[in-house]
């Protein structure tokens, strides 16, 4: 195989047949023309400590020697602490040897202005200093005091995220949560913005610095129509193809979903050729690869799942199992983010591989327990 710096087709689907006979069948999938287990690593808790940051370090390794190749995150998680505690552990086990470049699918995302460490201790000087007076973000382009998405910043947040994982280039490049300019912005505005930033995440793939791009949202794929913050994965469809044409790499979105957090599936409110369906299927149609988050509702659910979902999974323990396996059932689903930052629970988070996913059909009866 040959090396290169980046995941690719081959190497993903060589750690697929890693692990034949060790993994059930519909765990690894395809995420665009990569292949993915359907548990990934998720990055977003813990504080920001050095002990934490060591923890990721070892549940990376755990998760990967049980079928899990896909590492999310963000720049501004924990402060950066999560994008560099990713990067020492890859290059520890690039070094070992344990592992390639080419199996290992990581995406991160750029949008909230993120810290280095820790949180200055006068944010508005910070940003304003850093960001602002350098001309690295013109004010009137800084939603909320603290999101941007102008292409001078995303160079610089791409440059940085580089720097802290310790790679050449990032698979899969999410914009972070925009429908906070689109709560505040005119709908012509906000599209503007977007096409912006999408033709210059195409420029940033023809440097090679990123794979493929995508959208990351915590609302905006969930909501009604009539909801400031609702964002049509259409529009951004046709935003890709007006910067790029139609060999555009915007690839994927991301959303929760969850027992308590289902509108991603049962909610159909995204049009496409005239008919309503719900995100995941939308996406699907479009040709874009889903990925979802927080399956165990940053551990509330790990207490109180429901019942009535639980009755049909009674081959399954615990209630982490159950949320993963509901969660990574749902057609269409790539793979489903689970916040990892301990080995042990690496270990239980993906003992679900080791089951199939539920069929369409198991998934649908359970809402007829």
């Amino acid at each position: 195989m040959s090396k290169s710096n980046r995941a690719t087709p081959e190497g993903t689907a060589a750690y697929r047949d890693r692990f034949q006979g060790k993994t059930a069948l519909g765990h690894f999938r395809a995420l665009g023309r990569l292949t993915v287990g359907s548990i990934g690593m998720g990055t977003y808790l813990g504080l920001h400590e050095d002990s934490v940051d060591a923890g990721y370090e070892r549940t990376l390794a755990e998760a990967l020697r049980h079928g899990c190749n896909h590492i999310d995150t963000a720049i501004n998680y924990r402060c950066m602490r999560s994008e560099k505690a990713i990067g020492r552990a890859l290059a520890a086990l690039f070094d070992e040897g344990a592992f390639s470049r080419e199996e290992i699918v990581l995406s991160t995302k750029g949008g909230y202005i993120p810290f280095d460490g820790e949180p200055p201790p006068n944010i508005r000087a910070f940003i304003r200093s850093a960001y602002i007076e350098t001309g690295i973000v013109d004010e009137d382009c800084l939603v909320g005091g603290c999101h941007a998405m102008t292409p001078r910043f995303l160079e610089r947040q791409i440059t940085r995220s580089l720097e802290n994982l310790r790679l050449e280039t990032i698979d899969l490049y999410y914009l972070h949560n925009p429908e906070v300019h689109r709560a505040v912005l005119p709908k012509a505005l906000f599209f503007e913005r977007i096409r912006r930033a999408f033709a210059f995440l195409e420029e940033e793939a023809e440097r090679g610095r990123i794979g493929y791009y995508g959208v990351s949202s915590w609302e905006a794929f969930r909501a009604e129509p009539s909801s400031p913050v609702y964002i049509s994965i259409q529009d951004l469809v046709n935003a890709a193809r007006e910067a790029a044409g139609g060999e555009h790499r915007f690839a994927a979105i991301q959303l929760p979903f969850n027992a308590a957090m289902m509108e991603g599936f049962a909610l159909t409110a995204q049009e496409v050729d005239g008919e309503n369906l719900s995100a995941i299927d939308a996406a699907s149609r479009l040709g874009l690869a889903v990925t979802t988050s927080v399956p165990l509702l940053q551990g509330r659910l790990l207490k109180r799942f429901p019942g009535f979902l639980a009755a049909g999974m009674r081959d399954l323990v615990s209630n982490a199992e159950k949320a993963i396996q509901f969660a990574r059932s749902v057609p269409g689903v790539s793979s489903v983010i689970v916040g990892m930052s301990n080995d042990l629970h690496a270990v239980e988070n993906l003992s679900p591989a080791r089951r199939r996913p539920l069929t369409e059909e198991e998934l649908l009866r359970l809402f007829e327990e």
